[in-house]
């Protein structure tokens, strides 16, 4: 087991030197934000209309007419609602924290290597490899950039031996997404310095956290998003599922996956070759073990290889292997320094600024969903649209009534209800318990029209095209959305 004996001395940054990387990590983080603002992925629009809904109307749910709890990451959306509240657009919210999220990361390293006595570059190399990471940038609007904030601080957190500091950022790490609790695990197991005051970890953990999960139960009717449900039902694209997954895409983004993952493979060996040597890595490299860890959880768990879903796993093995090179030599600052020149020149040459994302499964464009989205506003107004694709960028840009189990909670119902009564029995009383306040009385509403993908538009139909460079399993080949009646 990997563990951590004594705590070291803590850090003190000078306030000239901090403020030089604050402002590296803050103007960079604007600059890449910049670049990739105009190819959000559809599901990323889905967590931007709830931060709007939330922030502009204090509602919660992706379309203003019904209450749902499609949201993985509760944390993300309160951030973004509550920037929103202030600056009036939810991608001005996204664009700040974006920049906010990379200076705690590189702040946070920049602790990490004092702490450790590790040189400073290894801090710039680990936020670099994990900020221009083309899989990554393609997830921005997701939890992602969030994610990699809150682990790294928790890692300070460790390394600086704070039993307290540790229980925030692992409260403020399962409200990132539930299954980061791997990770907060992996680490508390390997700083055996914790362990003296565990319970001021677990207790600072569960005032931060419980509270929303407490609410999401009463209020929204479950204690973890419908995502969830919906995604480990799904099973699989064309028999890929998770585990595979990278090899499937792979064969559609060859470049971007191989820059994407190569970090990843380098923490691998690192875990392998230097972590029981260097006592010094233990709990980077604990953070690393937590990412192969939660990539082994996803393949038992069997759900489909949607890209951001490997963000967990990348960013614990990136940053474990940026830091385990510093320690080794620094002579080896050049590969590392390769590496990310590699990965800014992928990153420039996809466009300046991204109209598409470098690693998508969307089924038509992000300027193609906007114009869509915004054309269907004006075609039918206020009447309810039962939408068959996808729902994230279309719902954003409508802003009006449309209908499918990530909106429309109605639509989901009958679908928990199968689920229950197929389950063994522990699982079945989970899922009762999970449901227990779910409230069963809204009416479905009545569509009267649907959006559904077509070859051909029927002669008459307003219709828009979707076109993609992914044609994966399940995915439809270029074609339309078109307008019909329900």
């Amino acid at each position: 087991m990997l563990t951590a004996q004594a705590a070291p001395p803590r850090p003190s940054l000078s306030r000239r030197g901090a403020s030089r990387y604050v402002a590296l990590f803050a103007v960079a983080g604007g600059a890449v934000f910049w670049l990739v603002h105009s190819s959000i992925i559809d599901d990323s629009y889905i967590t931007l209309s709830y931060a709007r809904n939330l922030g502009l109307h204090g509602h919660w749910g992706l379309i203003a007419e019904q209450t749902s709890n499609t949201a993985t990451s509760p944390l993300n959306v309160l951030i973004l609602g509550a920037l929103t509240a202030v600056l009036r657009h939810p991608v001005w919210a996204l664009g700040v924290l974006f920049v906010l999220a990379n200076v705690v990361l590189g702040t946070a390293l920049r602790r990490v290597t004092r702490a450790l006595s590790l040189p400073a570059w290894g801090a710039v190399a680990a936020w670099l490899v994990v900020l221009l990471n083309p899989l990554l940038l393609s997830a921005v609007g997701l939890e992602v950039t969030l994610t990699a904030a809150v682990l790294a601080l928790m890692l300070m957190a460790a390394v600086e031996v704070r039993a307290s500091a540790f229980g925030v950022c692992a409260g403020l790490a399962v409200l990132t997404r539930l299954d980061l609790a791997i990770i907060v695990v992996v680490l508390f197991v390997a700083c055996r310095a914790l362990w003296r005051s565990w319970w001021k970890a677990v207790a600072a953990a569960g005032v931060v956290a419980g509270p929303w999960f407490l609410f999401s139960w009463l209020a929204l009717g479950s204690f973890v998003p419908d995502t969830l449900l919906i995604k480990t039902q799904q099973r699989s694209w064309g028999g890929y599922q998770f585990g595979e997954g990278p090899l499937l895409l792979l064969r559609f983004y060859p470049a971007a996956i191989v820059l994407a993952f190569l970090p990843a493979v380098l923490g691998v060996l690192a875990l392998a070759v230097w972590a029981r040597r260097r006592a010094q890595l233990t709990l980077p490299a604990a953070l690393g073990l937590a990412g192969i860890l939660h990539y082994l959880a996803y393949t038992v768990l069997g759900v489909p290889p949607y890209h951001w879903y490997y963000a967990p796993s990348l960013i614990c093995l990136s940053l474990f292997a940026a830091l385990a090179v510093s320690a080794v030599a620094r002579g080896l600052a050049l590969p590392v320094g390769l590496l990310v020149v590699c990965q800014l020149g992928f990153v420039l040459q996809h466009g300046v600024p991204w109209r598409r994302a470098a690693v998508t499964t969307n089924w038509a464009s992000p300027a193609q969903y906007a114009t869509a989205g915004r054309e269907l506003k004006a075609l039918v107004g206020d009447q309810p649209v039962r939408l068959e694709g996808e729902i994230g960028a279309i719902a954003y840009f409508c802003e009006c009534t449309v209908l499918d189990q990530f909106s429309d909670r109605t639509q989901l119902i009958s679908a928990i209800d199968t689920v229950t009564a197929q389950a063994g029995p522990v699982k079945r009383w989970l899922l009762r318990l999970n449901y227990h306040f779910l409230d069963r009385t809204p009416a479905p509403l009545t569509p009267r029209y649907v959006l559904r993908d077509v070859a051909t538009p029927p002669s008459g139909a307003p219709a828009w095209p979707a076109t993609s460079p992914w044609h994966g399993p399940g995915a439809p080949p270029d074609g339309y959305y078109a307008l019909l009646p329900a």
